[in-house]
């Protein structure tokens, strides 16, 4: 059986020997990025590293079969939670071959069900994935991050160094930007008439399965962002919770549900205790209207506003002067419509963990791009 808490039996193991996260990576043959990737959890390092560790953290053989994840099936829990998603999803391993897909993940990407089908190499070298992704520039950038991050984990791994030299044979160094990430990279889909479906890729590490990764293509609404601005038309109203599909579980991957009374964001797997709506929105807003109107963007805006005043075109909500303004306003005067378009124009996900304190959580976010 494969254990949930990897990286603690490792820091377990080095405290017990007394040496610095800078000795075991010398002494087991590995960097110390390698190492720390393992150690806090962060990343897998490769099945050859973490060997090399577990030997020179002299684990006992006893213990040592259950720290092997890599290349064990999945449990019946990751595989019923993949298959009970009504949205494309898949998971892969360190080197971005699919371990398994669901039906709508494998009606997405077929060929996704062949035996070594590597997400990746199709992203970066498939002349399909150019011509199905309308931006396919953004989001090949956005790969070859993941693909310089697997590499330096896993730095003799033969598919990923593979990819990375057929990359380079294809001229496609452009195109490769180290500190790029997938998670929250959006994918606009061709199609042969209507509108483009659009959708997030969400980037999860199942729990208790380091080696692996979850792949989650989340469709986004194409809606513009309705807040601040001019429109000959009012947007569509939104009704519902403003932070539907854009916050997810940090422990199991799986978007959080909302419900009840007084109303909650729930994870459906228990990962979570219920979080209040009201409370979590508003702490959220605080972050993303930091973000949204920093003080040379509430400048920007002010400027735009005198120009359309000078035409006579009056907005509906006064541009912000601080971000503290901006949250006066979200409390007060703002509608659940420019609600939503504010966070789905500034964040791309965010992701909730139990916090070390009592009856708190942790959020991590993922910010869209400024253009």
């Amino acid at each position: 059986m494969v254990i949930a808490n990897l990286a603690e039996v490792i820091a377990v193991y080095r405290a017990r020997a007394a040496l610095e996260p800078s000795h075991v990576a010398e002494r087991a043959g590995v960097s110390i990025a390698q190492y720390l990737a393992l150690e806090q959890g962060t990343a897998w390092p490769g099945t050859e590293a973490v060997e090399a560790i577990i030997e020179t953290l002299q684990i006992p053989h006893s213990h040592r079969a259950r720290l092997t994840a890599a290349g064990a099936p999945l449990d019946i829990y990751l595989q019923r939670m993949l298959h009970r998603y009504d949205i494309p999803a898949l998971i892969v391993d360190s080197a971005w071959r699919t371990v398994e897909a669901n039906a709508f993940a494998r009606a997405l990407l077929p060929d996704s069900v062949r035996p070594g089908w590597n997400l990746m190499r199709w992203i970066l070298l498939n002349a399909d994935a150019r011509r199905r992704l309308a931006n396919w520039d953004d989001v090949a950038q956005s790969f070859s991050g993941a693909l310089n991050a697997a590499i330096t984990a896993a730095p003799r791994d033969p598919e990923l160094l593979a990819i990375r030299d057929e990359a380079a044979n294809l001229d496609l160094s452009s195109h490769l930007v180290p500190q790029a990430c997938p998670d929250g990279q959006v994918l606009v889909w061709r199609k042969d008439f209507g509108a483009y479906p659009v959708s997030a890729c969400m980037v999860t590490v199942p729990s208790g399965r380091p080696d692996l990764q979850q792949i989650i293509f989340v469709p986004r609404s194409t809606q513009p962002m309705p807040v601040f601005m001019a429109a000959p038309s009012p947007p569509a109203l939104w009704y519902g919770p403003l932070l539907t599909d854009l916050l997810s579980c940090g422990l199991c991957g799986l978007l959080l549900t909302y419900g009840g009374q007084p109303t909650t964001y729930n994870c459906a797997t228990g990962c979570l205790p219920a979080l209040p709506a009201d409370r979590l929105e508003l702490r959220v807003a605080q972050q993303v209207l930091v973000r949204a109107f920093s003080t040379e963007g509430c400048r920007e805006l002010g400027i735009a506003q005198e120009i359309l005043l000078a035409d006579g075109i009056e907005l509906e909500l006064n541009v912000p002067v601080s971000p503290q303004h901006a949250l006066n306003q979200w409390q007060r005067s703002m509608t659940d419509t420019q609600r939503r378009g504010i966070l789905t124009a500034t964040l791309r996900s965010a992701s909730v963990r139990p916090s070390a304190h009592h009856d708190d959580v942790d959020l991590a976010y993922n910010w869209l791009e400024r253009i």
